[in-house]
């Protein structure tokens, strides 16, 4: 049983590890887009395809990739590029 805890604990620190740098770019790279497209973040959602919006929702969800995704906005709001 502790051997299947410790197991299940280093792949979540090894996807989390992987995923982190991943979801800066895709964060920064979201960011910069509503700059361009000079939107908010309400009307850069509600403005986006179908299709997209179910692939953000699917990476952003993702019970596995949630702490990649609070690390990485964590970092993002450290340097102040969010």
């Amino acid at each position: 049983m502790w051997t299947i805890f410790l197991m299940l604990i280093s792949i979540l620190v090894v996807v989390t590890a992987v995923m982190v740098p991943l979801q800066v770019r895709y964060l920064k790279a979201m960011k910069e887009e509503m700059k361009r497209k000079r939107l908010s973040q309400q009307e850069y959602f509600s403005k986006m395809p179908i299709q997209e919006e179910m692939l953000h929702a699917t990476a952003q969800g993702n019970i596995f990739i949630i702490p990649a995704n609070f690390i990485a906005w964590l970092w993002l709001k450290w340097k102040k590029e969010i």
